[in-house]
């Protein structure tokens, strides 16, 4: 191996740190260098421009011709059980308003009939939906030079509607919004603002303000003017070389791919360095054109020769070892067996800190931080809830649907940002932790599932009846029985249920949840419980939901058996009670397509209700499944009679038959996954792999489908059409719901269907020990950690550059800094190319108009790419704990530091008898680590201080703490860019210490 000229690494660095601050700087234009992020809409771009909604009210939008497009299908109001004008709005919120300070304001309107609307500028997040004394003053309102001198509603005429006006405020407001209201008639005005089917164009509105001027300079000196480094949420890639940003097995395939939009006939070269700078590998790109899924021009990286431990860098450039500045250098990743260490911990604490029912307290909480207080007291300490009759599209937004049924919900998982309850994807959840504890359990390592070993939760509580003591039985079995302890409850009770008692006792409700919808930004989870507008709701009973419970509950006996009899035994006669209920309907379910319209048991879509209902049709699967999980507990043979015939309600599939494993084929543009929350019969397959009590013919075939099903995965990870190496393939949806027409892409959740998928290669690696399976697992997590369109890692705080913001009531820090940012450990759902949400809609994304893994957007207000789930998460896990099982090993990984070989991280600790605290130099990000990121850093704080210096808005903006770590130039005080060249020099071994004193 040859060693890099030291002047050659300097230019290429410096040039890095150079051409760091133009691409982390990326953020969407505005019109005007106003008080507004978006004027015009010339861009197609509506965003911090939203539409909102209170039930029964209903609007949708569009973004074209220049103008903000709002069509009223329902104004709401008092007499079609809404409240007011406010229940239709249009609104910018961010806006800071400075007391004393003069404002110019110009809007436009362009309405089909005439009417009228309110418009003013006050508190962002004031219910104008609630009582006239919780009314608050704004600054501006319906083109008044005074608060007070608004209160008449504004004439819209037919047609173009155009209006200037002046104010001087008289108040600040830190978090301000601009809102136009124009719902229906209720309490402030006698009429509807517009008649039903209105539509209204806004375009050209403008908010400047005289006294701060029209160029942004800092918050502090121009404090009402939009900060022009916003990204709401965007996500572009940071370099182009995409890789898995926690690193590689030394024995897996190693694959990066190098991503550009121009097209590279001639295979690059790539050479890889370690921290000293030297030159460790050197290879060619393989060219594979364009992929469509990606959008972009990609070649394969291919270093699965380097094997040796330690910390290292991709660059991208000539056979001179030249590059092209920062884009063509890699983030950092690492070699070795512990390149998950601690994700299985912070990835299984998702669950604890999503429990309905009980505090969250800190000691309990594996990332929590002294700036980042993830406790809580509990959101719903009591959750009781209204049992429905029917499934109700919508109520009024003061509840009004039946109330003749009372029952405690207390408990169980939160499962959407909504605070829902679902016991489909509570249950799917439950299934998958307790088959990873079974499959651990087999290969004899289920060791690591004592009490505080892989895990951190409380062994005692006393959230149901009765109080639980978890001491000494394993932790992931505890975690499943809080949310199966939840599906118990959740059980139809003929004595307390006047609705369903009679017909459906000992089936299961399908889901709680609020009985409206509320966005992220509308809720204050710690007030939650006592609103008095938002009442808890219990949906129908279900076929899917009753076999969901059955199936969660017969494998739970076997894992207890032996470690709890007494849970065991419950278990296993709820599952055999509720089976034999359901089959007393057998009629109605077997065999049967239906809809929730003419058999309430059947569940509809989520956007019929607004909530993640996980509607179905067809519940063959979820009987197989049961039936599969009674058989394996008990060898029964009414089971395996009924599963052993199990033919997907009749479809020409052969995917969809017993001991199969669900799997489109490649030419089909149907659902390429294995399962997902509705498709569950590959779930039955893989426990009977598992069981003792499975024929040894069956396992044969099942072991062969297994193997089919993997192998077919396998080929589309390495498919020339398919650069970043997933699991996973776009197809074709033709349903209409949400933002434009049928659509061609990846689906919602997707990241879990990739997840979901390497479960399947993960079983056809136990059965032969074949490293290609191995190699599909780690492709799948590869693509999950940053081998993506975007370079970004969906696990939040894992990675370089990770998403941040999950769409979440209580980590909400994006919108409201009074609360947390989402915990370490947690996977989003991914890039969808549906475009559900109105967040989405509003950058201007329409369907087809990205490649389906750029559809992402990093917002907490972004449900349809950003929503969490514990079924999902599950998938995460369970992925994380099988290579846990297989590929940690005691191998060190080596390190680039000059002064320990053990670590896997440079540290360079001192203390600084000028600070009189710990300062660890060079460490400018405060992360524990000194990298190349610290000499970026240092570079985007100087130049652009606003973002990225101290009290900046970037998220990882510069600390106190970090400017004492960064200043390591001796021969200047302060920070100056001689202090990233200083680190740079470092990092290759030209410089032998940061402490400025050396």
């Amino acid at each position: 191996m040859k060693k890099a000229s030291l002047k050659h690494l300097e230019r290429r660095i410096i040039a890095a740190s150079t051409a760091a601050i133009s691409i982390a700087a990326f953020s969407p234009s505005i019109a005007n260098a106003d008080c507004l992020g978006q004027n015009d809409f010339d861009n197609d771009v509506g965003l911090p421009w939203h539409i909102e909604c209170s039930a029964p009210a209903e609007q949708n939008f569009n973004i074209s011709g220049g103008s903000y497009n709002v069509t009223i299908l329902n104004p709401g109001g008092s007499s079609r059980g809404g409240v007011s004008r406010g229940d239709c709005s249009f609104a910018h919120r961010n806006i800071h308003i400075e007391k004393n300070h003069k404002y110019r304001i110009h809007w436009e309107v362009e309405a089909s009939c005439a009417g009228e609307l309110h418009t003013e500028i006050n508190c962002a997040g004031t219910d104008y939906g609630a009582d006239e004394d919780d009314y608050f003053e704004g600054v501006w309102q319906n083109n008044s030079e005074s608060w007070n001198r608004g209160w008449d509603n504004v004439r819209i005429n037919k047609g173009k509607n155009s209006f200037d006006c002046e104010f001087v405020a008289e108040k600040t407001l830190e978090n301000a919004e601009w809102v136009f209201h124009y719902g229906g008639a209720g309490t402030y005005q006698s009429m509807d603002c517009f008649p039903e089917g209105t539509s209204l164009k806004f375009d050209n509105l403008t908010l400047e303000c005289d006294t701060c001027g029209d160029t942004f300079k800092s918050r502090k000196v121009t404090p009402c003017l939009w900060n022009p480094s916003t990204d709401l949420g965007i996500v572009k890639p940071k370099n182009n070389i995409r890789l898995n940003h926690l690193g590689y097995y030394p024995t897996s395939q190693k694959n990066a791919t190098y991503a550009v939009s121009e097209m590279l006939s001639d295979p690059v070269d790539f050479f890889i360095e370690d921290g000293y700078g030297m030159v460790v590998y050197r290879g060619k790109g393989k060219p594979l054109g364009f992929d469509k899924e990606a959008g972009e021009y990609c070649q394969i990286l291919d270093f699965s020769e380097l094997k040796t431990p330690g910390r290292y860098y991709i660059f991208v450039g000539d056979g001179e070892g030249n590059i092209g500045g920062f884009a063509n250098i890699s983030h950092e990743f690492t070699i070795g067996n512990d390149i998950y260490d601690g994700l299985l911990r912070d990835a299984m604490n998702y669950y604890y800190q999503n429990r309905s029912g009980m505090d969250v307290k800190k000691q309990y909480i594996t990332s929590d931080t002294s700036d980042n207080k993830l406790y809580h007291k509990a959101f719903n300490e009591k959750d009781e809830a209204f049992v429905q009759e029917s499934w109700q599209r919508s109520y009024d937004k003061r509840y009004n649907g039946s109330k003749l049924c009372n029952i405690d919900v207390t408990g169980g998982w939160y499962t959407s940002s909504n605070f829902s309850k679902n016991v489909i994807t509570g249950a799917n959840a439950v299934w998958l932790l307790q088959n990873m504890y079974e499959r651990s359990k087999v290969k004899g390592m289920d060791s690591k599932w004592k009490d505080n070993q892989s895990m951190l939760i409380p062994q005692e509580y006393d959230v149901y009846d009765s109080g639980i003591n978890g001491t000494g039985t394993p932790d992931v079995l505890d975690e499943a029985r809080y949310e199966l302890e939840w599906m118990f409850g959740m059980i139809v009770d003929p004595e307390k249920d006047k609705i369903w008692g009679d017909t459906c006792a000992d089936m299961v409700y399908h889901e709680v949840n609020d009985h409206r919808y509320c966005g992220v930004y509308d809720i204050d989870p710690l007030s939650y419980q006592n609103d008095e507008e938002i009442v808890r709701i219990v949906r129908p009973p279900t076929y899917a939901a009753t076999f969901d419970m059955i199936a969660c509950a017969a494998q739970a006996s076997r894992l207890w058996n032996g470690i709890d009899d007494a849970f065991a035994d419950r278990c296993l006669e709820q599952a055999e009670k509720s089976w034999k209920a359901l089959f007393e309907k057998r009629s109605k379910w077997y065999m049967v397509r239906n809809s929730w319209e003419r058999d309430p048991q059947f569940a509809p879509d989520m956007f019929y209700v607004y909530s993640e209902v996980y509607g179905d049709t067809d519940v063959m699967d979820e009987a197989y499944r049961a039936a599969c999980e009674l058989f394996s507990t008990t060898g029964n043979k009414e089971y395996y009679d009924f599963l052993k015939d199990y033919d997907a309600n009749g479809e020409d599939n052969e995917h969809k038959k017993a001991f199969d494993i669900r799997l489109a084929d490649e030419k089909s543009n149907s659902h390429f996954n294995a399962f997902d929350n509705t498709s569950i019969s590959s779930m039955g397959t893989l426990t009977l792999m598992l069981s003792d009590n499975t024929p040894a013919e069956d396992k044969k075939v099942i072991s062969e489908n297994i193997r089919k099903a993997a192998d077919m995965l396998i080929s589309r990870e390495n498919s020339s059409a398919n650069a970043m190496g997933v699991p996973y393939r776009q197809f074709f949806k033709d349903e209409t719901t949400g933002i434009g027409e049928g659509f061609c892409g990846y689906e919602y959740g997707s990241n879990s269907l990739v997840a979901d998928n390497a479960v399947i290669m993960a079983y056809a690696y136990d059965l032969d020990r074949d490293v290609k399976y191995m190699n599909g697992v780690t492709a799948a997590m590869d693509y999950l950690f940053g081998r993506n369109g975007l370079g970004v890692s969906y696990i939040t705080g894992y990675g370089p550059y990770n998403v941040s913001n999950p769409a979440h009531r209580y980590w909400k820090k994006e919108i409201d800094h009074s609360y947390p940012k989402a915990p370490a450990g947690v996977m989003v759902g991914g890039p969808n190319s549906g475009v559900e949400d109105v967040y989405v809609g509003g950058l201007g994304i329409r369907r087809g108009d990205l490649a389906p893994q750029k559809c992402y957007v990093d917002s907490v207000e972004a449900w349809s790419v950003n929503e969490t789930s514990p079924f999902w998460q599950a998938a995460l896990v369970w992925n994380v704990s099988f290579l846990d099982d297989e590929m940690s090993g005691e191998t060190p990984v080596t390190t680039t530091s000059v002064t320990t070989v053990t670590s896997t991280a440079i540290t360079v600790t001192t203390t600084s008898s000028t600070h009189g605290s710990a300062v660890k130099y060079g460490d400018a990000n405060c992360d524990g680590n000194v990298d190349l990121s610290d000499a970026i850093l240092i570079m985007q704080a100087l130049a652009n201080p606003d973002k990225y210096g101290i009290g900046g808005t970037a998220e990882k903006a510069l600390t106190d703490q970090g400017r004492l770590n960064a200043d390591v130039d001796p021969s200047v005080s302060g920070l100056t860019g001689d202090d990233a060249l200083r680190i740079q020099l470092f990092l290759i071994n030209k410089v032998s210490s940061l402490y400025p004193e050396a």
